[in-house]
């Protein structure tokens, strides 16, 4: 069965606590490869894909 690549950009507060949540965010580029078409979404994710521990690879970036 062919795979499909995907690529997702995901934002969020930022990562370290003593950083601005109004100016700072996190940002985490994932790529992955799946056999279905289907968008991964919540509990339907793969394991591996919602398993990411965002703490470890996301940058903090200011606004």
């Amino acid at each position: 069965m062919p795979s499909v690549a995907c690529i997702g950009a995901f934002l969020s507060t930022a990562v370290a606590p003593e950083l601005n949540p109004v100016l700072h965010r996190s940002a985490l580029t994932a790529v992955w490869f799946q056999t279905g078409l289907d968008v991964p979404s919540g509990m339907d994710a793969d394991l591996v894909l919602r398993s990411i521990r965002w703490e470890e690879p996301a940058q903090d970036d200011e606004l």
